[in-house]
Order: C-alpha cells, then sequence, then structure tokens
C-alpha cells in the first residue's frame, strides 16, 4: 500500500484514543497543528482508561524519574481541566496504612519521598489515621497521609480531552486502526488505515497494547508490551458514600497493591490485583482472584462486605520494562512514543506538555492558536444540580428519568449526542452519563436507554449495540 496524492495529510497522526493518545491530541489541536486521532474502536476510552480506579495521584514514583515529573506537571492543574472538560473531581485525600509492625517502618521512607517528590504528606498514628477515616482497621498501626489526592472520572476525562481536540479542528477517526505506514528516507509518510492512507509529518504512537505492533509496523523500535489484568469489586454508594480517604496498603515492589477508594459518582471499588496473561483480550474475572481481594480490603476495612456489590470486572493495563514512555523513536525520528503502565491517567496534562516540547526540539513549528476552544458547555446533570427544580425550564426532558438508580435524564443523554465525539452504543451512553451503570446495571433502564441511542442516532432499536465494536488490531505482546 503507499500513500496517494490525495490522501488528507496532517501535521501530526495520534494512533490510540485513550487518556494518553486524547490528551495529547486535545494539547496538540490549541497549536495551529492540523491533527488525526486514529482509533480502531468505535469510541474513546475502550482500553485501560475504561479500566481503571480513577486516581489522580501526587505521588507514585521517586523523586527525579520522568514519571514523578509527569505527575508533578499534572496534579496542580486538575480543578481547572476539570472544570473546563466537565468532568467530575475532588480531593478526598488517601491514606497509605501500615497493619501490622512489619509494615510500620516502612511509611518513614514513603513519606519522605512524597514530599521530595513535591507533594504533602505527613506520618498519623494509627488513632489519628482513624480520626480522619472511621472505618479503618482497628490494626492500623500507623498511615501516611497524602490530603491532596484526587478522584476523577477517568472515562468522562478521555471523553474530554477527545472533545476539546475535535472543537479546536482535530479529526477523530473512530473504527479506523492503523495497519502500515509508509516511510521514505527513513521518516514515516503515511500512515495506512481501511478508510485509505494519511500522510503525516509526525506520528503519535499512544496505542497501549498494540504499542510494540505498531512500532513494528513502521519501522520503529522493538518494545515487547503485554497484558497486566486487574480485577474489582464495585459495591454501591450505601458503602461508597460513607468512604471519607482512599485506603492504601503499603506498596509492594510491582504493585500498589489492593486499594478501597471511592468513585466520583459514590459508589467504591475493591482493587486491583495484578495478574500477568498474555491473551489481551481476556477480561475475565475469576472467583478465586476476587475473593482474595475481598479478603485483603477487609483487612484495611473490616466494613467492607459483599452485601453492597453490584457487579465484578477486569481490565487490562499495558505493562512494559519502560514502565513510562514518552519519547521519540531511536529509528524512526519523526515516531514518538507514549505510554503508561499504571499513572496514565494521572500524568495526561503533563505528559501532553511534554510531547509538545519534544516536538518543538525535534522541528515541530506550529504556534499557539491565538483563541483556542479552552472549554467545554457544561450539562446540567440532575443528581449533582445545585437547583433541579429549574430544570424543566431549561429543556422540558429533565423530566424524565431514564436511569432511576443514577438520576439520568433523557435531557442529558440527548446532551451527548451534540457533541464532536458521541456515543455508539448504550455503553458509550453510560460512559459519558453514568446511565445503566447504577445499582441495577441496567435491568430497568436499558430499554429507555436503547430507545433514546435509537432516537439519536437514526439506527432500529434492534441495531442498537450493548456495548461498543472494541478494538481488534490491539493482540501486539510481540511485535
Amino acid at each position: 500500500m503507499s500513500a496517494r496524492v490525495d490522501s488528507p495529510a496532517y501535521d501530526v497522526v495520534v494512533i490510540g484514543g485513550g487518556v494518553l493518545g486524547t490528551a495529547v491530541a486535545a494539547r496538540l489541536a490549541m497549536t495551529r497543528a492540523s491533527v488525526c486521532l486514529l482509533e480502531e474502536a468505535d469510541d474513546v476510552a475502550e482500553g485501560a482508561s475504561k479500566g481503571n480506579a480513577g486516581i489522580a495521584t501526587t505521588y507514585y514514583a521517586p523523586p527525579g524519574t520522568l514519571e514523578a515529573d509527569l505527575i508533578a506537571a499534572s496534579w496542580p492543574r486538575w480543578e481547572d481541566i476539570c472544570d473546563r472538560l466537565d468532568v467530575p473531581f475532588s480531593r478526598p485525600g488517601a491514606l497509605t496504612v501500615a497493619i501490622t509492625d512489619e509494615q510500620l517502618p516502612r511509611l518513614e521512607p514513603i513519606c519522605a519521598e512524597a514530599i521530595a517528590a513535591g507533594t504533602r504528606a505527613e506520618l498519623l498514628t494509627g488513632e489519628q489515621a482513624r480520626e480522619l477515616e472511621p472505618m479503618l482497621t482497628p490494626e492500623c498501626r500507623g498511615a501516611v497521609h497524602l490530603p491532596d489526592e484526587g478522584l476523577i472520572d477517568p472515562v468522562r476525562l478521555t471523553c474530554g480531552y477527545a472533545e476539546l481536540a475535535a472543537a479546536n479542528g482535530a479529526a477523530i477517526r473512530l473504527s479506523c486502526p492503523a495497519l502500515g505506514f509508509d516511510v521514505a528516507d527513513g521518516l514515516i509518510t503515511a500512515v495506512h488505515t481501511p478508510e485509505g492512507s494519511v500522510r503525516a509529518r509526525w506520528v503519535i504512537n499512544a496505542s497501549g497494547l498494540a504499542g510494540g505492533t505498531i512500532s513494528a509496523l513502521a519501522g520503529g523500535e522493538q518494545m515487547r508490551i503485554w497484558p497486566r489484568k486487574g480485577q474489582y469489586w464495585i459495591l454501591d454508594r450505601a458503602f461508597g458514600e460513607r468512604l471519607h480517604k482512599m485506603v492504601l496498603p503499603v506498596p509492594m515492589p510491582q504493585t500498589r497493591g489492593v486499594q478501597v477508594v471511592a468513585t466520583t459518582n459514590g459508589s467504591a471499588l475493591l482493587g486491583p490485583d495484578a495478574q500477568e496473561i498474555t491473551d489481551p483480550a481476556d477480561k475475565g474475572t475469576d472467583p478465586a482472584s476476587l475473593q482474595a481481594i475481598l479478603r485483603l480490603t477487609e483487612q484495611l476495612v473490616p466494613e467492607v462486605s459483599l452485601d453492597y456489590a453490584i457487579k465484578t470486572y477486569a481490565a487490562n493495563r499495558a505493562a512494559c520494562e519502560e514502565t513510562v514512555r514518552a519519547r521519540p523513536d531511536k529509528n524512526r525520528p519523526n515516531l514518538f512514543h507514549v505510554g503508561n503502565r499504571s499513572t496514565g491517567v494521572s500524568s495526561s496534562p503533563g505528559t501532553a506538555e511534554r510531547v509538545l516540547s519534544l516536538l518543538r526540539e525535534a522541528g515541530f513549528d506550529r504556534e499557539e492558536r491565538p483563541d483556542p476552544v479552552r472549554r467545554l458547555r457544561k450539562v446540567r446533570r440532575l443528581r449533582h444540580d445545585p437547583d433541579p427544580a429549574s430544570l424543566p425550564d431549561a429543556d422540558p426532558r429533565y423530566r424524565q428519568v431514564v436511569c432511576v438508580c443514577e438520576q439520568v435524564t433523557a435531557a442529558e443523554i440527548a446532551a451527548t449526542f451534540d457533541r464532536h465525539v458521541p456515543p455508539r452504543s448504550i455503553e458509550g451512553i453510560r460512559k459519558r452519563t453514568q446511565a445503566t451503570g447504577g445499582r441495577c446495571q441496567g435491568s430497568v433502564c436499558m430499554v429507555g436507554v436503547a430507545f433514546l441511542c435509537s432516537l439519536h442516532t437514526g439506527q432500529p432499536p434492534a441495531a442498537i449495540r450493548s456495548g461498543s465494536a472494541g478494538a481488534t488490531l490491539g493482540v501486539g505482546s510481540e511485535p
């Protein structure tokens, strides 16, 4: 395959519609560059960005590392970013808890390292920690309090980045995987897709689990990327809204461990574990792992109970020896690799700025737009609106509550279709509104949500999919 003379040309082609790819696309679209984002699934946020705990951390890695620098460049900005992108966010803070005498001496180095990385941290006794989180186990010997740790909706964030990119002129091409590349004089000149070739001056490989495959197709360096599965329990708001703090164990060498964390919609997550697997399509849960997660979280918060359980699920994050990537390829100077095993959400603003800086060092010459779109239109939401009685005056469809569990109205669902990047399935609506995501998991509202999806897309009801058409190329654990 080769690029046609009439194939579209862009300054930058971003491959991957996860939180990092959309963040990079949104930042580059605020310059005068022409930007195209390619995503093989039929919606953004279909990989690890959809399946993480939504922690916007202030500290994860030792100071001086790339990961620590990217997090430090990101966490003070969340209030502004989430306000502009209409994304739920809060800073409840977190407790890293020692529950044995053996764990207690490890708290002081964690606290010192967090402070050195540029965030606030303090050592607490067990009694002080339980004052901040009354549900904490009486076995708590002590804790590190990180008061600026945040909670974010990672899916709404990814959708918000994509929407901002599109509002500033970026082309968002869904169901459009990168299949191959044209190369001339050592540089990529075009990306092949099922819809034809797309010419590019620069290419950003933010394709997650498929990152090794994309690099190999482009003649770039070899990268071994494999799936690391994490399983979760979801507990409903009757439990989650009682949590005051995120409760974290003392970290282990390869993982932060199993956590008890509220979400921005009030439910709670237990997990994740970490299992090295080979099949990126394997998102199954198993009873033994789920029971192990339950036992570990009960050690931190004894009131954890399956009486509150709504759902279990699993997600695969992209593991690699190089856990954080934001750099040019060694073989293809106009190919840049962007990836993060654990803190992609937390570091996404800093990663986007770093990619722009690296591009400028490599010759990218597009100036900032004088008047870019910086703020998305906010959607009033019944469950959180300060004056819900006035909502029907703005739109009569606020009277029609479609999802009772999450109090999502027909007006809120309709607003998702009045976007540059609208949903294409019931799952797409859930990602943007939380409809079908509550206690009943859609058993009451699924038909109504499907009807509205049919109404707004023009598809017959029988053609409305429950889930998005997912990724097919992303099998590249080996290049």
